[in-house]
């Protein structure tokens, strides 16, 4: 029986599935065929079996599935190190909102979003949920690009840049609902519905966001029990802390992917597992601004889905999983006075598998296995800092930088590969970026 012509095979040293039914594959390579696996497993084997006019050698590579950057504001690394070492709540009302009204535009979230884009794939991101202003921009740029994201039509009781009032918003919303619905077959976009937290939005608008998540059967992205500030503004608003009033109003009765949760009860806690909330925990963004530390390690021995994001680049200040992951392992082993909490396997499994699980996706990336669309990375395994290796998981986790990533594919479509980004064109990017924080200079200077 003559081989099954696919349309590329890409190979690496070691294929890391994140699959518990065959975990790690030493000379492997992966068949991808229409935008999926079509099998995993030894070189020798998936040779015999495919053969493709497209290769890409695995040499000194690992390959594992795409990260799972589960809660972003892509247009603003335009605003990375804009105003940093500030506490929060100053940080958002007397820097950010000011410098949002003044600067974002259709164009500042095209370039912004191209940005974003470009980091997370050089680093080996291939999905991320995202939530700003002018999403339906947003989205057509990770169409144009092929990056795969989540982009939440988001819901705010405040001014913004692309909406009259808050009506307007919710029927934008429901037009990008209805516009990229129809498109998700076709496109790595996916709508989802946001909102901003339980400070930003009337307990009425949580409950009509609910409403509309069920109705269209699609997940909730909102900020959740992030800051003391929260929880104060919870007491005194609703007489309870932030996870129990929205669990009083059945709010994750659809499926809610909930950003930072670092400050909870036990009780919470077991709220988080029974609803089966996607927690997305954001180490640096959460360090940097002092707004604490998310206990993850008990939310994993509770049963909670936990996935990883970087949050913006405006409090992060970049887009890299990587850092992301090795944060996460060592705040909860010095918090818990434990080296053993958060090993390199299970902080894997928060950037891949369980952060696909965290944002609804389990069934479609997470993983290599047969079935599963083709997000797929190679990390370069022989660069200085990592000599030499005894363990591949540790060394992922503890060793590795996005600068060692070779390549990255997204529905078996090529976004990188040693150093050329076929889909995006970096340099007129970075000509856009510069002229546009030109402005964003001269506005800051103004607002002083």
């Amino acid at each position: 029986m003559p081989p099954q012509i696919v349309e590329k095979i890409i190979f690496g040293d070691y294929v890391l599935t994140m699959d518990d039914a065959r975990p790690i594959v030493s000379e492997g390579a992966l068949a991808v065929d229409q935008g999926k696996i079509v099998a995993v497993g030894n070189a020798r084997d998936i040779r015999r079996k495919f053969t493709s006019n497209t290769e890409y050698s695995g040499k000194d590579n690992v390959v594992l599935p795409g990260l799972v950057n589960g809660h972003t504001h892509a247009a603003m690394t335009l605003l990375r190190g804009y105003s940093d070492d500030i506490p929060l709540v100053e940080w958002l009302n007397e820097h950010i909102n000011p410098i949002e009204a003044a600067v974002v535009s259709e164009e500042f979230v095209e370039v912004g979003t191209q940005l974003a884009c470009w980091e997370m794939i050089r680093g080996g991101t291939t999905t991320f949920v995202d939530m700003y202003f002018f999403h339906e921009v947003a989205a057509s740029v990770v169409d144009e690009i092929g990056i795969r994201a989540l982009i939440s039509a988001s819901i705010v009781d405040q001014p913004r840049n692309d909406a009259v009032d808050i009506d307007d918003q919710w029927m934008q919303a429901k037009e990008f609902i209805h516009n990229w619905s129809s498109k998700s077959r076709c496109s790595t976009v996916r709508p989802i519905l946001g909102g901003h937290a339980i400070y930003t939005l009337q307990q009425e608008h949580l409950i009509q966001l609910r409403e509309l998540a069920i109705k269209y059967e699609l997940p909730v992205h909102i900020h959740l029990a992030e800051s003391q500030f929260e929880t104060s503004y919870s007491q005194t608003t609703y007489g309870n802390t932030p996870i129990n009033f929205l669990e009083s109003i059945d709010f994750f009765e659809p499926h809610v992917i909930a950003a930072h949760v670092i400050w909870s009860t036990a009780e919470e806690i077991e709220i988080l597992a029974q609803r089966k909330v996607g927690v997305i925990h954001n180490p640096t963004s959460n360090t940097k601004i002092a707004s604490g530390i998310s206990p993850i390690a008990k939310y994993l021995d509770a049963g909670v889905i936990v996935g990883l994001g970087t949050d913006g680049a405006a409090t992060n200040n970049d887009l890299d999983m990587w850092e992301e992951m090795r944060l996460a392992a060592y705040l909860q082993k010095v918090t818990n006075m434990d080296p053993t909490v958060l090993p390199a396997k299970v902080v894997l499994e928060m950037a891949t598998k369980k952060g696909a699980e965290a944002i609804g996706l389990e069934s479609e990336i997470g993983t290599l296995r047969e079935g599963m669309r083709a997000d797929v990375i190679q990390v370069g395994l022989k660069n200085v800092h990592q000599l030499p290796m005894y363990d591949l998981q540790s060394h992922l986790v503890y060793a590795t930088h996005a600068s060692d990533v070779n390549g990255v594919f997204v529905d078996g479509q090529c976004l990188y590969n040693n150093g050329k980004f076929p889909t995006l064109d970096t340099e007129r990017v970075h000509t856009q970026v510069l002229q546009l924080a030109e402005s964003i200079r001269y506005n800051k200077q103004s607002l002083i």
